[in-house]
């Protein structure tokens, strides 16, 4: 329990060094919080590690990386059977298949996590917002019109009922305004 109580030390550690551009030192944190999970056998915990490191590749351009990090954290968080964790990993290598316009496997991977989103009561809202945001995208990059019509719909609706987070204005709901705009 000490080990995973200083794991999710480091995690935060490595948050705010990858926020103040430090990314060695939020990749030297996320790596000794892996070590730390690991050995203590708490899954979900080494998965989530991962999906740290994974981002900071993101974050540098390398998608590969990235997505090798995500793959082994989505299989850590379905053995530890931690339905939103595989949700959120799943979305974001998901968006991370989109950005490569590999498009089957972005959407057998976002439509997976939008399944145990919507299956999940404890969803939290921001969470689903995000989600179908993702899909949105996925459905505009296949040119399925009414699909992103409606999934950008939902987005601003979704992002419209989280106002009160977003006290310098709604970014969702101006993205999904002007996605929609665009579609005509």
């Amino acid at each position: 329990m000490e080990e995973s109580s200083r794991g999710q030390q480091l995690l935060s550690t490595g948050e705010a060094a990858r926020r103040d551009g430090d990314t060695e030192a939020a990749r030297a944190a996320f790596s000794e919080a892996l070590l730390l999970f690991r050995r203590e056998g708490d899954l979900s915990g080494e998965a989530l590690a991962l999906t740290r490191q994974s981002q900071i590749a993101r974050d540098t351009g390398d998608l590969d990386w990235a997505l090798h990090d995500q793959a082994e954290a989505i299989a850590l968080y379905r053995r530890a059977g931690d339905g939103l964790g595989l949700a959120r990993a799943l979305r974001h290598a998901g968006d991370m298949f989109l950005e490569q316009q590999a498009l089957p496997r972005a959407t057998a991977y976002l439509h997976e996590a939008l399944d145990i989103y919507r299956a999940d009561i404890d969803t939290p809202p921001l969470a689903m917002a995000n989600m179908i945001r993702s899909v949105a995208l996925l459905a505009t990059a296949l040119g399925e019109t009414e699909a992103a019509r409606d999934y950008w719909t939902d987005a601003r609706e979704r992002y419209a009922a989280l106002g009160p987070l977003f006290p310098d204005g709604n970014a969702g709901v101006r993205e999904a305004e002007q996605r929609l705009a665009a579609l005509g």
